[in-house]
């Protein structure tokens, strides 16, 4: 049956699998032991075997699988790395696999891999990821994946994070027999003084006299699990990984080989839609996928508008975007009345994000972050904003800079600016809205303004010019050219922008949003190569969603929620809104693949054409 994914976080599939007929939610536990397992839980049972051989059962109270391979001896190292069926839909691996694998496991499409020396390669460290990259590349991302004998309650946060969809209570039981207290926040305590102080809830805690440590065991494991599976659901799975790092160096350990070696990974599993504020509050949340994608595409898509020849760096603010701030209001009021104002390029500067461009304000995840603001900066915070701004003097035509930042904060961008482009700095300390400091910004933006001359087509050319990066950034340069060559015009509010061919839209942008929805006129001007395309089977009738099975191909570079192409042998099908990442509709067998919001004309298609543009296109720009 294989696994549908309701949700993307991490490398977790959150979502329903399958492994023969025992149908579960994933991520899952594992309940080890005698009883009956409590909520979501499975239980794994330990059935006698012959010497050499260990059987397990694994089952939900209605249905079970039987798992039997030999035990390597010695256990706790293992033999080289190989891959052994143990069943009908259950593979035994150990990584590092060879290179070469038999026909017979390369071919085979399991429902679970059993991941047997996943716990030797856990406390060697780099193995561990290396060995994570290296199942997911070859047997991709259907299969559920289970680590045995790996998980304590404070690291199913992390596993889960990583893809790991089942996890036991095997190891914890072990400790509890030996009378250690497991707490899912702090790792190991003292049993005598956590129940005393009381801080645990559980029966077996709260029981006079206490219960058996088992039972408590087996509860933590099961609010470990819950918790995850809730943060999952919510979206705060990393912030949830970042806040047990403390109770275990081996996490942090993890979390960081896993950023940088597995990063490519995260990034294309991790949405380019956000919503609501998320806290950055560790600096490992400044490694967070979709902020190192912000930073990622700003210097290999975006390019400053070529009308924009006035540099001003300005500081973030708590509000997003920052257009709504208080200072940044203030900002632009004391640049009222300024000609040409429409050349001066407002860029803020934040961590962790970098520089944002005034045009990608509403871009995930620059309107979603929320930060601890101590006025000290990290190597690697400015090394992010030095990169940015080389690479907007580098690539822009400004002919003047001016500087609205703490003088003493931003001391590091003075040598960024090259002699020969005119510069101001307009603070003396750190009070970017004093009134001094705004009639300095007034001043040294107007003076700057004295050499410009007003764009020719006047400022709607320079909205398009500032709506074509938003499209770079999303689909690329090459798409961004093809979707915005003329005839274009523009209608719509600010917090709704219509780009329009004069009959029909081609693209619309919500500010809440960020990114462009393409529809199917704006689609044709894409085809025959457009970028984040998926081709659909021939034979299927579009008539709703698009499912994982009615897939026949995808561009890798989709990311869940990206606004794609429907192709059917090459002709335009659709368009709609990615669920998945492009690979993930490849390898998953179920689930939902492309939301479909507009259908092209066809013989197997529902009459459904892209809506007429409203009265009122809006003037050509």
């Amino acid at each position: 049956m294989g696994r549908s994914v309701e949700r993307l976080e991490g490398l977790a599939l959150v979502g329903t699998a399958s492994i023969g007929d025992l149908r579960l939610q994933t991520p899952a536990l594992l309940e080890s032991g005698p009883g009956a397992p409590a909520g979501p839980a499975l239980s794994l049972r330990y059935v006698e075997a012959p010497l050499g051989l260990r059987h397990l059962e694994i089952g939900d109270g209605t249905h079970r699988i039987d798992l039997e391979y030999p035990v390597p001896a010695p256990e706790v190292v293992g033999p080289l790395g190989g891959a052994t069926p143990v069943g009908p839909h259950a593979l035994l691996v150990r990584t590092p696999l060879p290179r070469e694998l038999p026909d017979a496991v390369r071919t085979l499409r399991p429902d679970l891999l059993i991941w047997g020396n996943a716990r030797t390669q856990w406390s060697e460290g780099v193995p561990f990821i290396a060995g994570l990259q290296q199942l997911r590349a070859l047997f991709g991302g259907d299969p559920v994946l289970w680590a045995p004998r790996l998980a304590l309650p404070h690291r199913i946060p992390l596993l889960t994070y990583l893809g790991i969809d089942l996890v036991d209570s095997t190891v914890g039981l072990l400790d509890a027999a030996r009378g250690v207290f497991l707490d899912e926040t702090l790792g190991q305590l003292d049993p005598a003084i956590a129940r005393t102080e009381g801080r645990c809830t559980c029966s077996a805690c709260t029981a006079l006299p206490p219960g058996p440590l088992a039972d408590h065991t087996a509860a933590v494991y099961r609010r470990a699990m819950a918790e995850s599976r809730t943060a999952a659901r919510t979206g705060r799975l990393r912030e949830l990984v970042e806040s047990r790092l403390p109770s275990e160096p081996a996490l942090a350990e993890m979390l960081r080989y896993a950023d940088r070696d597995l990063g490519e990974l995260l990034e294309e599993r991790t949405p380019v839609t956000g919503e609501g504020s998320r806290p950055y509050v560790l600096l490992e949340a400044h490694r967070r996928p979709e902020m190192v994608r912000f930073r990622h595409r700003l210097l290999s898509r975006y390019l400053p508008p070529p009308s924009k020849s006035v540099l001003l760096l300005v500081p973030c603010s708590r509000t997003k975007p920052y257009r709504f701030s208080r200072s940044h209001r203030r900002f632009y009021g004391a640049m009222e009345g300024l000609f040409p104002i429409e050349r001066v390029h407002v860029v803020s500067v934040s961590s962790p994000i970098g520089l944002v461009p005034r045009e990608l304000e509403d871009v995930p995840p620059a309107r979603h972050y929320d930060i601890p603001v101590t006025g000290h900066w990290e190597e690697s915070e400015r090394v992010a904003v030095v990169a940015g701004v080389r690479h907007l003097l580098s690539s822009g035509h400004y002919r003047s800079v001016v500087v609205h930042l703490d003088p003493v904060e931003y001391e590091f961008l003075r040598t960024v600016i090259p002699p020969e482009i005119s510069s101001a700095w307009t603070l003396g300390d750190h009070r970017s809205t004093s009134p001094e400091a705004l009639t300095a910004l007034r001043e040294a933006v107007g003076g700057a303004l004295q050499q410009e001359k007003p764009v020719s087509g006047g400022p709607l050319a320079v909205v398009r010019e500032e709506l074509r990066e938003v499209a770079a950034v999303q689909m690329g340069r090459a798409g961004a050219d093809r979707l915005f060559a003329a005839p274009v015009r523009l209608a719509g509010r600010p917090w709704f922008q219509r780009l329009t061919d004069g009959r029909a839209d081609l693209a619309t942008l919500r500010e809440e949003r960020g990114l462009f929805h393409v529809t199917v006129a704006g689609a044709r001007r894409l085809v025959p190569d457009p970028p984040l395309w998926v081709a659909v089977d021939p034979s299927l009738p579009l008539t709703g969603d698009l499912f994982v099975p009615g897939v026949r191909g995808a561009d890798p570079s989709i990311r869940p929620g990206d606004s794609v192409i429907l192709l059917r042998e090459g002709a335009l099908a659709g368009v709609g809104e990615a669920v998945l990442s492009g690979r993930l509709m490849t390898e998953l067998r179920h689930g939902l693949a492309v939301r479909v919001r507009h259908r092209a004309h066809g013989p197997t298609d529902t009459p459904i054409n892209e809506e007429p543009s409203p009265p009122g296109p809006g003037p050509v720009v």
